[in-house]
């Protein structure tokens, strides 16, 4: 009895073996597994190549391999997409290529992975690759014990750039010396309106209007020295008439020194008008046509007639 029973379980076992050998071959499914090293050292890395082969036609996939979010003793570097290769009897193989490390040093086991396929309306089978141990090491020590020299201390030259700072700020001040000097050189230097003891004021002014005649109010530099002449010259006509010096007088101040002579309103707003317009030019760079400079020239040069011979009723 006990022998039947041992022959039954013998037999069970014995076709249960063919059945997991055979069902491959029903399939027709292979599943290889490639390394191209097994030993490393901690942090050297591992390509492991998957391939599945499916000979027949009727043959399909239904789920490829499986590969965990962690293995243990191992980190995955890159997982390739897996790349399909067909052949001309209609078969074809998949392949993916896998890149993983480890920074534990021992004899580890990389896993098998699952892959799930399926034929002809029967139930999906499940296939796994091939496990493999790995060695991780560290690098080995140097086992010749030779004594090796001492460095000799290598002199360290420590630089300074402190006399490269005076020159740089020395080359920065000439620089802006330079600058300074050639923009206080550009500026042209109005001459200056001086009396003619030779002549009379009135003479003397007429003399100094009619000169101003020969710039040419088309260009910026001579527009802003014919109104800084035209105020001067008037300054100078009422200062030798007053004895005063008045070329440091403002038009306010000017204004003022003519209440003494009896100028109609009218002329005082003209010679105003005038004045303020040589200000305008002078310090806030207005730049006034021709005919509004030549209008102020004459409204001064008729000023000064009116005082003239306001003198001379006055006389």
């Amino acid at each position: 009895m006990a022998k039947e029973k041992r022959r039954r379980i013998i037999f069970v076992l014995g076709l249960t073996a063919c059945f997991s050998f055979y069902m491959p071959i029903v399939f027709g499914q292979t599943v290889q597994t490639f390394t191209d090293r097994k030993d490393i050292l901690i942090g050297e890395q591992i390509r492991l190549k998957l391939k599945v082969n499916l000979p027949l036609q009727s043959e399909t996939l239904t789920k490829w391999i499986t590969i965990p979010e962690s293995i243990p003793h191992f980190d995955m570097v890159e997982a390739g997409k897996p790349d399909t290769i067909r052949f001309k009897d209609d078969s074809k193989a998949i392949e993916q290529t896998i890149v993983f490390t480890s920074f534990d040093s021992g004899r580890w086991v990389f896993p098998a992975l699952p892959v799930e396929f399926g034929s002809n309306g029967q139930s999906p089978q499940i296939l796994r690759t091939d496990s493999f141990y790995v060695n991780v090491s560290y690098s080995p020590a140097d086992s010749s014990n030779q004594l090796r020299d001492i460095k000799p201390i290598i002199k360290v030259s420590v630089n300074s750039y402190f006399w490269y700072y005076i020159a740089g700020a020395v080359l920065l001040l000439l620089i802006f010396g330079f600058l300074l000097y050639r923009y206080f050189k550009k500026k042209k230097q109005v001459p200056p309106v001086t009396a003619d003891s030779s002549l009379s004021p009135f003479d003397e002014a007429m003399a100094a209007l009619k000169s101003l005649e020969q710039l040419n109010l088309q260009e910026e530099v001579e527009i802003k020295n014919y109104h800084i002449r035209l105020a001067g010259i008037f300054k100078i006509y009422m200062g030798r008439k007053q004895n005063k010096n008045l070329l440091n007088k403002t038009t306010g101040d000017i204004l003022i020194t003519l209440k003494d002579v009896p100028l109609p309103a009218e002329q005082l707003s003209v010679l105003a008008t005038a004045l303020r317009c040589t200000d305008a030019v002078k310090f806030a760079k207005y730049l006034p046509l021709p005919p509004e400079s030549k209008d102020c020239r004459k409204q001064v040069q008729d000023v000064i007639g009116d005082i003239e011979t306001i003198k001379r009723l006055n006389n």
